[in-house]
């Protein structure tokens, strides 16, 4: 019996199993996961498309020698690439002393297009209509041709599905052309901040 107790050993190792002699098992391959394809990481920002046409309204501050008041803006964007056209308004205390009404067009050229901020700059022609007040209380209105040049950054806000945008605007305004005998009122500068949504 003595003798036959190291067979009996050496024939149960023989017998055991390669799974069951090694003490560790290898863990199963992990396969990372990733992105389907068209479908961002998350890290990466998510920037919506350009919608062709944008309107955006907000209050504006017009800056002209001896005066700075404030008033109403509008405008209307057309184009979702790096080129495009904007027809804007201003209203600034119409009917009054130093009252204006402004009415722009404009082509744009837009340093962003495809990311989250845009610079943007545009230039153009517009019609101004500009009240004073005469000496003897009446109220005098002269229109005047003027040359336009705009410095714009735009954010395109982090919302799902919508194109909404914060802006905010520099308009230089140089008067060009004006009636016979109206008073030069010098070049003024419109300051807008804005939000809008395109379609």
């Amino acid at each position: 019996m003595t003798k036959s107790l190291p067979a009996l050993i050496l024939l149960g190792l023989c017998v055991t199993s390669p799974a069951q002699a090694q003490p560790f098992a290898t863990p199963p391959e992990t396969v990372e996961s990733s992105p389907s394809d068209g479908e961002p990481a998350p890290f990466e920002p998510v920037v919506e498309e350009s919608s062709a046409v944008r309107v955006s309204v907000g209050p504006t501050l017009c800056v002209s020698e001896g005066s700075a008041e404030g008033g109403l803006a509008a405008a209307l964007d057309v184009g979702s690439g790096p080129a495009g056209a904007r027809i804007s308004g201003a209203w600034v205390k119409v009917g009054s002393d130093h009252g204006l009404a402004e009415y722009r067009a404009e082509l744009t050229i837009d340093f962003g297009s495809g990311k989250r901020l845009h610079p943007i700059l545009g230039a153009g022609a517009g019609v101004a209509r500009l009240d004073r007040a005469e000496p003897g209380g009446s109220l005098e209105s002269n229109t005047y041709g003027v040359g336009i040049l705009r410095g714009t950054l735009e954010y395109v806000l982090p919302l799902s599905g919508t194109d909404a945008r914060a802006s905010v605007d520099a308009i230089g305004s140089v008067p060009a052309i004006h009636e016979k005998g109206a008073p030069d009122p010098g070049p003024w500068l419109s300051l807008v901040a804005r939000v809008g949504v395109g379609f």
